[in-house]
């Protein structure tokens, strides 16, 4: 692994990780979820045009060949957060974590299937990791006498599809950029703003869709009155949402997927776990501190 992919992988991860963090403390702050969802893709937009433009991408989207795919991602991504949404409050947040986690092999899977280069991924060691964030990030106390709805389970499947089919697309377009421009001669910099720009393009797509969330009223026939903590927290997340994208699709032009995305998963779920314990005094239980070592042995052993 090339030191640089290292490096935009530590990047994405930490920055992945936060996502949580902030959302929880929204939850303390009283910020509206809905107005910093709309002003976290608008930021994480902007930022994306900005970097693209100083890397000196000379593509116009309206006539780039990944016009329909960023379309495509940009639903996903949305489609993704609502279910995400819905699945945590039908099962749990356990159950929809590790979905949205375990989700790592359809990326895993797609890359090895579809682009030629790709190693063939360490199945065992995968295992392992599901094991380890399984452990990990299971909290939740089972409610006694609750049956499950066919809702219930569809809810959580639905959100392993649509986050492992975000990552799998994002793949695929980082190799598709990255293969066309190499081939082109193009520099490693009109490489990166390229992808920069797909970046903002597929938040540009998000955000247009969070419009109808934003404007439209609660049960009370009123709409959210615009709150300056409310954009100051979108803001800030779509810091967060831009740099953790940008530079997960830049490790992904050095680290193999079979690698990348186990150690990419079970780190945000370490790191969520330690800033619990850490920062919001949060107590482990005996089986995640197992889960904790064994993804931290997963981790080596994916790195040998």
């Amino acid at each position: 692994m090339a030191i640089t992919g290292i490096i935009f992988l530590i990047i994405a991860t930490v920055l992945t990780a936060m996502f949580s963090i902030v959302f929880k403390i929204f939850h303390r702050k009283d910020i509206d979820a809905n107005q910093a969802i709309f002003f976290n893709y608008l930021t994480a937009f902007v930022l994306g045009v900005l970097f693209s433009l100083h890397g000196g991408a000379v593509v116009n989207p309206f006539k780039a060949d990944w016009l329909i795919d960023v379309i495509i991602l940009g639903f996903i991504f949305m489609a993704g957060m609502v279910m995400l949404s819905a699945s945590t409050r039908r099962v749990g947040v356990a159950i929809s974590t590790v979905c949205s986690r375990a989700s790592m092999v359809i990326p895993i899977i797609v890359s090895y299937m579809f682009i030629q280069g790709s190693a063939k991924p360490k199945w065992l060691l995968i295992c392992l990791v599901l094991v380890a964030m399984t452990l990990t990030i299971w909290t939740d106390k089972p409610e006694g006498g609750h049956k499950y709805t066919l809702l219930d389970i569809l809810a959580p499947i639905t959100v392993f599809l649509m986050f492992g089919a975000s990552n799998a697309y994002l793949k695929v377009l980082q190799h598709r950029v990255t293969v066309k421009d190499t081939a082109a001669g193009l520099s490693d910099q009109v490489i990166n703003s390229e992808i920069s720009l797909v970046t903002a393009s597929v938040f540009l797509v998000a955000t247009l869709m969070c419009i109808y969330s934003f404007f439209r009223k609660g049960e009370d026939g009123k709409r959210s009155p615009l709150l300056l903590k409310n954009v100051i927290g979108g803001v800030i997340l779509g810091f967060v949402n831009y740099f953790c994208t940008f530079t997960l699709m830049l490790s992904m032009k050095y680290i193999d997927s079979s690698i990348l995305f186990p150690i990419h998963n079970i780190g945000i779920v370490a790191i969520g776990a330690l800033v619990g314990v850490f920062a919001f005094k949060e107590k482990m239980r005996p089986h995640q501190v197992i889960g904790m070592v064994l993804a931290a042995v997963s981790i080596a052993l994916l790195c040998l």
